[in-house]
Formats: structure tokens, C-alpha cells, sequence
């Protein structure tokens, strides 16, 4: 089918398709974002940590030569419990911040709606052919051209930094404070640097991801339609149901033409039906219909003995004007009103019984 043409994909994909696609866990994702994030994350709450810990390890280790001065099982145990707390005040901030940054950058990429079905198992990805397929796709290339520019690049920061380290600390006189300070100083530039130029990588990943992505959810215009005649119905369908629903207002509209007390023609172009209620105040249009239409209301209202009217001016300007319905507007009030006086003075005097259709030198007399 043509539809399977990579080619003929030439339409962005519907809120359906990226609906669905979504729910199979078709989103745009790279794990180096979550990876990046979290080391400089750690770069920012290992500092946090570390000072905790120099505030209470101090004390914590002088209460431990205490108890080694004078052992008990008590006492051991209370430090233990205190040392665990303690642990877990230190080590709080980097974890918690971790897993916090962990969720928002996870979630963040693929949203709240988690993918079912992708829990599912899938014997395809079994297929030794498609195995080999992956391998030697693009993007498979992409994978590894990615691990060759973080290797690349990481190595142009690491190796400068790293040296000059290596040397300061070669030479003499230098104190075990000065070789830990460097050393942590140096160590977390390091990672701050390699997580700016990680987090730099992982947004190309990302915004490549989001292309192919896109890219694979691209429909061609008979999808399009398909899609359109699920969710709408069949638009064949759809002209019988309305057909049918004009039809039914056109019967009802028919039958209310023998309610009318008068039929305005054009003559044979256009039709307007009129019932005057002095309760309303203004005469209202029964039916009204042109050429095929106004010759059915001619019939019904020779039918139902309604006098029919030769006004070609009123007549069109009635149609114009006025909907099924409605009552006459103003502008109308005159023209129709001689119409109505006409057809009730001749009905007073019995004749409009014997008449259906009134020419205008008729009218005019």
C-alpha cells in the first residue's frame, strides 16, 4: 500500500497519532540528560554533604573514643543508632536531590502519562534479522558517533586539567592539606565541566531523538483521510444523514403550507408561504423554497386551497429576507399587508373560494 512509501509520508502527524504514539512510549528520550543533570547536580550537593559531615563527624568521633575508653553494649548500641542517623543526615541531600532531579528531567522528556505498554513483551525484538537491522541503522551510527564525540571531548578537558594537577602536586614541599584541597578543588571542576559539555551533547540527543520521532510518525494523506473518516464517519454517510435530515424538514415544512393564508410566487422561481396571527403581530413564513421546491409548494397549496399570489418583487425580496420560521421584517410590513387585506376582503365576500391563483391586474384591482 501506498501508505507503507516512506516516501508519500508528506503530512505532520495528527493529536490521534502523537496520542498513540505516546501511550506505546513513542517519545522523545536520551538517558545522557538524566546522567548530566545528575552529576552536576552531585557537583552542587556533594558540598552540601561534606559540609554536614565536617560539622558533625568531629563530634561523632570523639563520642566513639569514649566508648572505646570504656566499652559497653549500651552505649555501642546508642552510638550506632546515633552514627546511622547521622549517616542519613549527611548523605540526605545528595540522595533526595538526585532522585528529585531524576523524575522532573524523566518526566520532563516523556510527560506524566506513564506507557503501559511498553511493559508488555515484544518477541519482535527477538527477530535476529531486525537484530541486525538495528545495528547497521542510523540510528545506530548516531550512537556511536555520539560516543566517540563525549570520548573526544571529554578527553580535551580531563587531560589539561588532570596534568596540571599532576604537577603542582609533584612538586616539593607540598603538605598532605594542600594535596586534598587541590585535589578536591580540581576534582569537582572536573565533573562540572564534563557534566557542562555532557548536558550540551544530551540536548543534540535530544532534539535529534525528537526529528526521528517525528520523522516516524509522519502520515501519508490516505492515513490522514482514514483517520478523519473514523473519527468523522464516512462522509458518504455522513451526505445520506443530512440529505435525509433536509428531506424531513422539508415534508415538515410542506404540511404547514395548507396553515397558510397565502402563497406570494414568482411565479414559478420562488414560493414564500405566509400565516397572519394577531396574537404574534407580524405575519410568519411557513415555508418558502425555489424553482423544484416552490412548484411542491404550489401543489400543496392548491391542495389545501391557499390563494396564490403572482408578486415576483415581493416574492423575491421575501426569500431574500426571511427564513422558515421567522416573522416578516418591517421593511416587508406594507407590501404584505395589501397582500393579506386583498385575500381577506375576497374572503369575506366568499370568493376567494373559488380561486387559487390571483394574477397581478387581479391584485391591482
Amino acid at each position: 500500500m501506498a501508505g507503507g512509501d516512506k516516501s508519500q509520508k508528506t503530512e505532520k502527524p495528527t493529536a490521534k497519532r502523537k496520542r498513540e504514539a505516546r501511550e506505546k512510549g513513542q517519545v522523545a528520550k536520551t538517558p545522557d540528560l538524566v546522567t548530566w543533570v545528575s552529576v552536576l547536580t552531585t557537583t552542587v550537593l556533594l558540598q552540601a554533604s561534606v559540609q554536614q559531615g565536617i560539622r558533625t563527624l568531629p563530634r561523632l568521633l570523639a563520642k566513639m573514643a569514649t566508648i572505646i575508653a570504656a566499652p559497653s553494649q549500651e552505649r555501642a548500641m546508642s552510638f550506632a543508632g546515633e552514627a546511622l542517623i547521622v549517616g542519613a543526615l549527611v548523605a540526605a541531600p545528595i540522595v533526595l536531590g538526585l532522585l528529585l532531579v531524576s523524575i522532573v528531567v524523566n518526566l520532563g522528556q516523556v510527560g506524566l502519562k506513564p506507557a503501559w505498554k511498553k511493559l508488555k513483551p515484544d518477541f519482535k525484538h527477538l527477530s535476529l534479522m531486525k537484530g541486525l537491522k538495528r545495528i547497521v541503522s542510523p540510528q545506530a551510527w548516531w550512537e556511536l558517533t555520539k560516543a566517540l564525540v563525549k570520548v573526544v571531548l571529554l578527553g580535551l578537558i580531563a587531560f589539561p586539567t588532570v596534568s596540571h594537577l599532576m604537577v603542582t602536586l609533584a612538586r616539593p614541599g607540598v603538605t598532605t592539606t594542600t594535596v586534598v584541597t587541590l585535589t578536591t578543588g580540581t576534582a569537582m571542576t572536573l565533573m562540572r565541566n564534563i557534566a557542562g559539555i555532557g548536558l550540551v551533547i544530551a540536548a543534540v540527543d535530544y532534539i535529534v531523538a525528537k526529528r526521528r520521532i517525528n520523522k516516524d510518525l509522519m502520515m501519508t494523506k490516505q492515513e490522514i483521510q482514514d483517520e478523519y473518516k473514523q473519527q468523522e464517519g464516512d462522509p458518504k454517510v455522513r451526505q445520506a444523514i443530512r440529505s435525509r435530515q433536509q428531506a424531513v424538514g422539508r415534508n415538515r415544512m410542506l404540511r404547514m403550507v395548507g396553515q397558510a393564508d397565502v402563497v406570494v410566487v414568482n411565479p414559478t422561481h420562488f414560493a414564500v408561504a405566509l400565516r397572519y396571527d394577531a396574537v404574534k403581530g407580524a405575519p410568519e413564513v411557513l415555508a418558502k423554497g425555489a424553482d423544484h421546491l416552490a412548484l411542491r409548494i404550489r401543489l400543496e397549496a392548491t391542495k389545501a386551497g391557499v390563494p396564490i399570489v403572482h408578486e415576483p418583487t415581493t416574492a423575491r425580496a421575501l426569500y431574500k429576507v426571511c427564513e422558515v420560521g421567522q416573522l416578516i421584517p418591517i421593511e416587508m410590513y406594507e407590501a404584505v399587508a395589501h397582500l393579506l387585506a386583498f385575500i381577506f376582503s375576497l374572503r369575506a365576500l366568499g370568493r376567494a373560494e373559488g380561486y387559487h391563483e390571483f394574477g397581478r391586474e387581479l391584485v391591482d384591482a
